[in-house]
């Protein structure tokens, strides 16, 4: 399938859901890139995935949403809490 097909059959589909905008293949492969990491896949493997020479190209794909940057801050959060108690004592 050419890439003119494609973008005919999305724009296509976009007009039947009732979309404002035709969804394009590069909006597709941004929500893969963002979809993959949301699930713990590594950057590198889904660099793999996109068909990236460049780890830099992927960057750009992968955008992290609130919950996950939530739960960073929360990771570092629990971390620090657990480090300012030192040692655990007998």
């Amino acid at each position: 399938m050419g890439y003119s097909s494609v973008r005919q059959m999305l724009a296509g589909l976009s007009r039947r859901a009732g979309l404002g905008r035709p969804v394009t293949a590069h909006m597709l492969r941004h929500s893969m890139g963002t979809e993959l990491a949301e699930v713990g896949v590594g950057i590198d493997v889904v660099q793999e995935l996109l068909g990236h020479a460049s780890i830099l190209t992927t960057q750009r794909y992968v955008n992290p949403s609130r919950r996950r940057l939530r739960e960073a801050v929360e990771a570092l959060e629990s971390l620090t809490v657990k480090r300012s108690k030192g040692p655990a004592r007998s």
